[in-house]
């Protein structure tokens, strides 16, 4: 029987580790989390981690700027590019 992870801890911990991103870098890909976090049960916990980012004002998007993913999975495709809020507190 497989692990079930519990999908707020696994929020939790991503939304952390966004931020641990956003203040190491300039900016950021869902690529970056990946690397960081362990893999999700749902492949759309990553969205949602940084859905909720946002919502808390840590994190805004760069002005319409996408990057082409380097996880062989996604074959190539865009991913939003992220930066942290000006102004947020850490």
């Amino acid at each position: 029987m497989a692990f079930e992870q519990d999908k707020d801890e696994w929020l939790e911990d991503a939304v952390a580790t966004i931020v641990g991103l956003a203040e190491s870098q300039p900016t950021f890909t869902a690529d970056d989390l990946r690397r960081e976090m362990r893999e999700p049960d749902d492949s759309h916990w990553p969205g949602t981690a940084f859905s909720k980012a946002r919502n808390l004002g840590l994190i805004e998007g760069v002005d319409g700027r996408y990057v082409k993913s380097t996880t062989p999975s996604r074959n190539r495709s865009a991913l939003k590019l992220w930066t942290k809020k000006k102004g947020a507190r850490s």
